[in-house]
C-alpha cells in the first residue's frame, strides 16, 4: 500500500495512544468488490471492514488501498454503509481511492453520537430516495481532502430530497470539511451540495456545478439553527430552480443565528431569485457577485461587494486540477479577489486568511491572501493535473485525447526530477517526464520524455522563473516517441 507517512502517522498515533479498555483495531479491505460474508479476515471488502468496526469497541482505523469500490448491494435507505461506531476511515489520495455508490442509494449513514473522520477519498455515484446522496450525517463528520461528485438525492421515504452530497441534521450534528471540493451533486430539494444544521465548519472548500433541481440552495442550504463558519471558501457556478444560487439561509428571527463568511467567494451563481446568496450573512473580506437579497455584505465589513444592475466578476478558471490533492478554481490574471483578503497574517486569528490554501500552499504572510479557496502563485503545485520538476522550478501539464475521450491527465510525481501522468487508470503509466539541471555541461536544462500510448499528447513545460513555455505533441494514432533535448530551457 503507498499511503504516504505524513497521511497515515497521525491516524496511526491516535489509535496507539487509546486506552487499551477500548481495544480499537485497523482494518486493511484487500479487495474491491463489494462481498459481505460477515467476516474481515484474509478476505475483507470496504463493508466487512466497516462492519467489523461496528462490532469493536473504540475508534478504528480502516485503510483504503488505491481503487475503485463500488457498492454493489443496495442498503437501508439513511445509506448503505452504515457506520455505527468511532471510525477513521483514509484512503490513499482523492484521486486514486473511490467510493462507488453505484446508483444504490446514499453511501454513508452516520448516526447521531457517532464520530466519524474521512480523508483522502473520493465519494461519487451516491443516489439518496430521501437525504444526503452520499453521506447523511446526524453525528460528528469530518471530511479532509476529500472529493464529493456526482451525488445525488430525490423525494423519497427518508425525505424530501436534501444534501446532493451531504445532509448533516438531527438532534446536534457537527460536519467539519477542510481542503475538499464539492462538486457537481444534485438535490430535487434544498441542498445541491450540502444541507446543513446545526455545527458547520469550511475552510478551504470548493463547492461548484451543484444544482437544486426543484427548490433552494443550489450549492449551500443552511436550516435556522445554523451555527456556520465559513473561511476562504469558493462557492460558484451552483444553480437553483427557486432561489439562493449559491448560499440559502433559512430566517427565523426568534433564533437569529448568523453564518460567519470570511475571505470566502460567493459569485458566479445562478437562480431565479437571489442568484448568489438569499439570508442573512456575517461577512468580512469577501467578494459577493450580487448581494442584493442577502443582508450583510458591505464595503463596510472590507467585502467587494457587485449588484444584480452590475454582478462583481471573482474571474475564476474551470473546475481543474491545479495542484494538490482536490480541483480547485484557480483565480486568473486581473481577478478583484487577489490580495484583498484579511491583512492579517494568515492563521494568526479569528477572521484571518487560513494558513495555506486548498492545494497546501502556503498563503503570503508579508503580503496580503487572496481570497477564496484558491491563492494564486506563480510557484508550481504539485498534485491533481501538475507535475513540479527540478525543485518546483518547472511546471508539466498534459492533456490527452482519442477518437472517443479526451481529458487532461494526472500528474504523479517521484522524486522531484521525475514524474508521470496517467490519463483512466490510475495504475497506467502513459507518459514520463524528466528535467536535470545540467548547467555545468552546456549551460541548460535537459529534457526527457517517453510514452507508452498513441493517443494524441499535448505536454506543456513551464519555467516558473522565467515564464517561458515550451509545448510537445505526440500526434493521434503514433506511438509515443522518445525525446531528448539537451537545450530546453537556458540557465540563469
Amino acid at each position: 500500500m503507498s499511503l504516504s507517512v505524513r497521511r497515515l502517522a497521525p491516524a496511526l498515533l491516535f489509535v496507539l495512544t487509546l486506552p487499551t479498555a477500548l481495544q480499537a483495531a485497523i482494518y486493511i479491505p484487500n479487495k474491491t468488490a463489494d462481498t459481505n460474508d460477515g467476516v474481515c479476515d484474509s478476505d475483507c471488502s470496504l463493508r466487512e471492514a466497516i462492519a467489523a468496526a461496528n462490532q469493536n469497541p473504540g475508534e478504528n482505523v480502516i485503510l483504503l488501498h488505491a481503487g475503485t469500490y463500488t457498492l454493489t448491494t443496495s442498503g437501508p435507505a439513511n445509506g448503505n454503509l452504515q457506520i455505527q461506531g468511532g471510525t477513521v476511515l483514509i484512503g490513499d489520495g482523492a484521486g486514486r481511492t473511490v467510493i462507488d455508490g453505484g446508483g444504490r442509494g446514499g453511501i454513508f449513514y452516520i448516526p447521531s453520537g457517532v464520530t466519524v473522520h474521512m480523508q483522502d477519498l473520493t465519494l461519487r455515484n451516491g443516489r439518496s430516495s430521501g437525504a444526503g446522496g452520499a453521506i447523511h450525517n446526524q453525528g460528528d463528520l469530518t471530511l479532509l481532502r476529500t472529493i464529493l461528485t456526482g451525488n445525488s438525492s430525490v423525494a423519497g421515504a427518508a425525505g424530501p430530497g436534501q444534501g446532493g452530497a451531504i445532509l448533516s441534521d438531527g438532534a446536534s450534528p457537527s460536519l467539519t470539511i477542510a481542503d475538499s471540493t464539492i462538486s457537481n451533486n444534485t438535490a430535487q430539494g434544498a441542498g445541491g451540495g450540502i444541507t446543513a444544521g446545526a455545527n458547520v465548519s469550511l475552510t478551504n472548500v470548493t463547492v461548484t456545478g451543484n444544482r437544486s433541481t426543484a427548490n433552494l440552495g443550489g450549492g449551500l442550504y443552511f436550516f435556522t439553527d445554523i451555527r456556520a463558519t465559513i473561511n476562504n471558501v469558493t462557492i460558484a457556478g451552483n444553480t437553483a430552480a427557486v432561489k439562493g444560487g449559491g448560499i440559502l439561509v433559512e430566517t427565523n428571527i426568534f433564533i437569529g443565528l448568523t453564518p460567519k463568511v470570511t475571505n470566502s467567494i460567493i459569485a458566479g451563481n445562478s437562480a431565479p431569485v437571489a442568484p448568489d446568496c438569499a439570508g442573512g450573512l456575517e461577512t468580512s473580506y469577501d467578494l459577493i457577485g450580487n448581494a442584493a437579497d442577502c443582508p450583510g455584505p458591505s464595503a463596510a465589513n472590507h467585502d467587494r461587494v457587485g449588484t444584480a444592475a452590475s454582478p462583481l466578476d471573482p474571474r475564476l478558471g474551470p473546475l481543474a486540477g491545479n495542484g494538490g490533492p482536490t480541483p480547485t478554481l484557480a483565480l486568473l490574471a486581473g481577478s478583484p479577489a487577489i490580495n484583498a483578503g484579511n491583512p492579517s497574517t494568515p492563521g494568526s486569528s479569528t477572521g484571518a486568511c487560513a494558513t495555506t490554501d486548498q492545494r497546501d500552499t502556503r498563503r503570503p504572510g508579508a503580503t496580503t491572501c487572496d481570497i477564496g479557496a484558491f491563492e494564486a502563485t506563480a510557484a508550481c503545485v504539485a498534485g491533481g493535473n501538475t507535475l513540479c520538476l527540478n525543485n518546483g522550478r518547472f511546471k508539466v501539464t498534459a492533456n490527452w485525447q482519442t477518437p472517443t475521450a479526451n481529458g487532461a491527465a494526472t500528474a504523479v510525481d517521484l522524486n522531484g526530477n521525475n514524474g508521470y501522468f496517467w490519463f483512466l487508470d490510475p495504475d497506467s503509466v502513459e507518459v514520463t517526464a524528466k528535467i536535470l539541471n545540467n548547467c555545468a555541461a552546456n549551460g541548460h536544462y535537459w529534457l526527457y520524455l517517453g510514452g507508452m500510448t498513441n493517443a494524441r499528447v499535448d505536454l506543456t513545460i513551464t519555467d516558473t522563473q522565467t515564464g517561458q513555455a515550451k509545448t510537445y505533441t505526440n500526434p493521434s494514432g503514433q506511438a509515443f516517441r522518445t525525446l531528448i533535448n539537451r537545450v530546453t530551457f537556458a540557465c540563469p
